[in-house]
């Protein structure tokens, strides 16, 4: 009774898999983000428009109905544990902390979206308008630790979305990030 069920869910993972396979990612991006440009009026004011980001996220809406796994990479020097201390201050909202302190490629955290990368990225820039939301909220402790950061965003196939948590556990597995838990 049960195997029929398996195998129906195994081929349907299968062809996922192996489409994906075939047609590969549809886009990779990265924009160099510094923490000098962010600034409290943006709270009050739609970031997209503002001017160190209006270019990020004119890119990023050309592919924001479809899903994409993205990775923040931190290119200044840090302090791994003066980064987890500063996240640990931030409310309940943001991401798990990891108990490692050394994140494999400066790799700060690694996440997905099935969609509406724009609303995402604005979340962990700190700029969301609904305080409940998770995220990095950047805004709140990067900018007084002078950190730069490059964000890698990797748009898939819509099809692909079943499987999409995957790829971001392998992709997590692969630069074991200092912030999350997959």
């Amino acid at each position: 009774m049960e195997q029929e069920f398996f195998r129906e869910t195994a081929e349907f993972y299968c062809a996922r898999f192996h489409h994906f396979a075939e047609v590969g990612i549809v886009k990779e991006m990265s924009f160099d983000i510094d923490s000098k440009n962010f600034d409290d009026k943006y709270r009050d004011h739609d970031i997209r428009n503002a001017e160190p980001f209006k270019q990020m996220f004119a890119q990023l809406a050309e592919v924001d109905e479809l899903p994409c796994l993205y990775r923040w990479e931190i290119t200044s020097p840090y302090n791994a544990d003066a980064i987890k201390e500063a996240v640990a201050q931030l409310p309940k909202y943001t991401p798990r902390i990891l108990k490692k302190a050394i994140a494999k490629d400066n790799t700060l955290y690694v996440g997905k979206v099935q969609s509406h990368i724009v609303g995402r990225v604005i979340q962990h820039l700190g700029y969301h308008l609904n305080q409940a939301s998770h995220g990095l909220q950047l805004n709140d402790w990067a900018r007084p630790m002078n950190l730069t950061f490059k964000l890698h965003i990797i748009v898939l196939p819509y099809d692909v979305t079943p499987v999409e948590e995957i790829f971001e556990t392998e992709l997590a597995r692969k630069y074991e990030p200092l912030i999350g838990i997959h």
